[in-house]
């Protein structure tokens, strides 16, 4: 009867396990729901604030020389390391196939499609989002933009438009210099570690890496960076509770653009080689009837 009993309250403590668990994992989802539905509300309530009004020219470039300055050192920085990682892994994998010739196209064509953009847009959710949520977060917790609306201004006109035009338009241009310098990166360290001349690596990058390459890392630039943006100026501008309310605010942007650009790499990968996939039917079939 004692282990019959022992059994019974073992089965009882897992099954309540499970069931917080379960309530657990659904209320995260709830939740992220309702963070992705207020972060889209929040999203066109920029841009029809942006369409209705005018005057942001000097404000978008001071805070565009701000955002840029802050942070173009550690994208430089971290473009090197992107490239350098990505030709040491393909080298090992291309060494075990006689294939080295391929060497600077695929990891070329990886850098700007895929790996590159990702990345670098991880470090700029960290420097450039956390930066934004939480300057805007403690205005909101010290009521200085409870104080902007007392004075008939609107914040999103006077506060969340310049920094989220100067943050989108900013990231695009510091991927683009990220991904830059990942590609020279690479050329170093294929010459340094990889014994690969410098214009044998360049030879095969036509081969994998053409205007469609570059068009895709420049659509999932602006999606990334939009996403980063958008998610810091919202959590910045809807924190409360003094500050604790201004770190908890930090801490769930970081985790919100984080897990936003991994859904957006994956969905924006399958249209994008849809799209590719049609374009190229498209221009066969025009070939086909008109060559």
């Amino acid at each position: 009867m004692n282990i019959e009993s022992k059994v019974t309250s073992a089965m009882e403590g897992t099954t309540h396990t499970l069931k917080a668990g379960v309530n657990t994992s659904f209320a995260v989802f709830v939740k992220t729901l309702e963070e992705l539905g207020g972060s889209w509300i929040f999203f066109m309530r920029i841009i029809r604030t942006f369409r209705k009004t005018s005057g942001y020219k000097e404000a978008i470039i001071q805070q565009i020389a701000e955002v840029s300055t802050r942070t173009i050192g550690t994208v430089i920085f971290a473009g090197i390391f992107v490239g350098a990682i990505l030709v040491l892994q393909f080298d090992v994998m291309l060494r075990r196939f006689d294939a080295q010739t391929l060497l600077g196209g695929l990891n070329t064509s990886a850098t700007i499609r895929e790996i590159g953009p990702m990345i670098i847009s991880f470090l700029l959710a960290g420097k450039i989002g956390a930066f934004t949520t939480a300057e805007l977060a403690n205005m909101r917790v010290t009521e200085q933009i409870d104080a902007v609306e007392s004075l008939g201004v609107s914040p999103i006109q006077y506060l969340i438009i310049p920094r989220f035009f100067a943050i989108v338009f900013s990231s695009v241009v510091l991927l683009a210099i990220g991904l830059s310098v990942s590609v020279v990166g690479s050329i170093l360290v294929a010459q340094s570690f990889s014994g690969m001349n410098m214009y044998q690596y360049i030879s095969s990058i036509p081969r994998f890496a053409g205007a469609w390459t570059i068009f895709e890392g420049l659509v999932r630039s602006i999606i990334f960076s939009t996403i980063v943006a958008n998610t810091s100026t919202y959590k910045g501008y809807t924190a409360s509770g003094g500050a604790r309310g201004v770190g908890k605010a930090v801490t769930e942007a970081a985790i919100y653009i984080n897990v936003y650009i991994v859904v957006a790499n994956f969905i924006s990968s399958s249209l994008l080689e849809w799209i590719h996939d049609l374009v190229y039917w498209f221009i066969s079939l025009a070939e086909r009837f008109f060559f």
